[in-house]
């Protein structure tokens, strides 16, 4: 099974290749047997160039897992959410569409064990919100979400809540070590393989 592992931000992608033992192959680009890891930057576009440029060059994977920081309406900071469903918080066309668009509505592969629940995906760090129900924001997902869609990839995604709707808490938590520790994805990583 050829695995893709894929984060925005380096102190994120870093500590899951050290964790791996996936070795830098190429700037970005972490590699082991069947594991890949890139990291992209942050945000859709970069999100979307990224993932599309590696797509063109190497072997379809099998399954794409996002990993990395994400907030929450009020789910506990340091706490792991598998993502069952994937939206576009900008998208909206009156009377039409809301955070949905033709592609990227696929169900998500979910880690068993552990909460799950959507993630919407923004351009900017979220801080406040109209959405009532518990869910998650991060700044990358939908774009995968629509690639897998295209390109007919699984997709699982696997969210470290940093604070809840509050920049100012997401710079504080920095601090906490539990918080933005990654490691702990690996078993979760291996959870999902497991019960493909």
């Amino acid at each position: 099974m050829n695995i893709l592992l894929h984060c925005a931000m380096e102190k994120e992608g870093k500590q899951i290749a050290d964790k791996l033992g996936l070795k830098c192959i190429d700037k970005n680009v972490y590699r082991s047997g069947n594991k890949t890891l890139i990291i992209t930057g942050l945000g859709k576009q970069r999100t979307a160039i990224g993932v599309t440029k590696y797509l063109e060059n190497n072997a379809k994977p099998d399954i794409i897992i996002n990993i990395g920081y994400a907030g929450s309406t009020n789910q506990k900071v340091g706490s792991w959410i598998s993502i069952s469903k994937s939206y576009n918080l900008e998208w909206n066309i009156p009377n039409e569409e809301k955070y949905s668009m033709d592609v990227g509505n696929q169900e998500l592969i979910i880690a068993k064990d552990i909460k799950s629940l959507p993630c919407y995906t923004a351009e900017c760090f979220v801080t406040s919100t109209d959405i009532k129900e518990d869910v998650i924001f991060d700044m990358e997902l939908h774009s995968l979400a629509i690639i897998c869609d295209m390109y007919k990839i699984k997709l699982a995604s696997l969210k470290k809540i940093s604070d809840n709707l509050s920049i100012k808490d997401y710079y504080n938590n920095l601090e906490t070590e539990n918080v933005f520790e990654l490691d702990s994805s690996t078993n979760l990583i291996e959870n999902i393989i497991n019960n493909l």
